[in-house]
């Protein structure tokens, strides 16, 4: 192909990409929308729409739409999340579960201080299909990343699963996890990047360059650097100690050790070892802080149990313990 052909292809192709956006315009006046966000990719055109004018997150009736050569291909339902959620996109185009094909990656949040980002991924040839749907809960998850050697990209998130069981929401941990589609539509753990081999370690994506591009995993990382950890384990011990000093361990109720954090520190010790594949090393550490079998360390264990085997993730905890044993 000579260059003025190739020029003359060029031109064809931006000439057909306008076209196209000019059709998706036209569509949306014609019902009645606007748009607020869009991205492009080959024929391929997605958009955030809402009603034209509106201002209310309810009346706004924000949806998704994807065109495709300026034809509406699909568009996000009253069935895919709340009334009054507000919709973002993350990627078009982008090949997220690794099969080679193009996908869509969008997310929706249904408002309030503590609720609920869900988010999808669609993949759009050669037609439209739902791969993925993950409710991140108020942590509102991540974009997913780029792993040297990986096939496909992962995503970094936290599980909120414990949320005021331990302390106030603002105070609360959420443990880290990274998460890749699996093959039953559901995001569940990357189990090489996340289960260490032995307690104490940092997960495996620790040693990725990932880690220190990406400041919040940065910081997660650190915090199995062992002079942290003994610093948290020496506070947990003063504080557990200060409780006791001014009563018998039979007057002490849950609030006195919520009240001042300590239930969340040790939950969130707790973790780091349960969500790298350690639970067990875990009830070891917090024998070594709170030996004994007092009421409210009971009611603590149990809990914490409790949040574990409610979190969506459930089954992926209980896989990384039986693969470590």
């Amino acid at each position: 192909m000579g260059w003025r052909s190739i020029l003359a292809a060029l031109a064809a192709a931006v000439f057909a990409g306008g076209a196209w956006a000019q059709d998706s315009k036209a569509w949306l006046e014609a019902q009645g929308l606007e748009s607020t966000e869009s991205k492009e990719y080959q024929e391929f055109e997605v958009v955030i729409a809402h009603v034209k004018g509106a201002t209310d997150p309810k009346a706004m009736e924000e949806r998704v739409v994807l065109f495709k050569q300026g034809k509406p291909a699909w568009q996000s339902g009253p069935k895919d999340t709340d009334p009054g959620s507000r919709w973002k996109i993350y990627s078009l185009g982008r090949d997220v579960d690794g099969d080679g094909q193009p996908d869509l990656h969008v997310s929706a949040f249904s408002g309030g201080a503590n609720c609920c980002t869900v988010h999808f991924v669609y993949r759009i040839k050669p037609k439209v299909t739902r791969l993925a749907a993950y409710s991140a809960g108020s942590m509102g998850g991540g974009d997913f990343i780029e792993i040297p050697g990986r096939k496909a990209p992962v995503m970094i998130s936290a599980d909120d699963s414990s949320a005021y069981a331990f302390a106030p929401y603002a105070s609360s941990y959420f443990p880290m996890v990274i998460l890749e589609i699996g093959k039953n539509g559901r995001m569940e753990f990357a189990y090489d990047l996340m289960q260490s081999k032995l307690p104490g370690q940092p997960p495996p994506v620790c040693a990725l360059p990932t880690a220190t591009a990406n400041l919040w995993l940065k910081e997660r990382c650190a915090e199995y650097t062992g002079t942290r950890r003994l610093a948290r384990t020496a506070e947990i011990k003063a504080k557990l100690a200060a409780i006791k000093s001014g009563r018998s361990v039979e007057k002490l109720e849950w609030q006195d050790y919520f009240g001042n954090g300590v239930l969340a520190a040790v939950s969130a010790e707790m973790n780091r070892y349960s969500y790298t594949g350690h639970g067990n090393a875990g009830r070891t550490w917090l024998e070594t802080v709170w030996p004994g079998n007092d009421e409210i360390k009971v009611r603590f264990l149990n809990t914490l149990r409790q949040t574990q085997s409610k979190s969506q993730f459930a089954a992926d905890l209980q896989r990384l313990a039986l693969d470590n044993r």
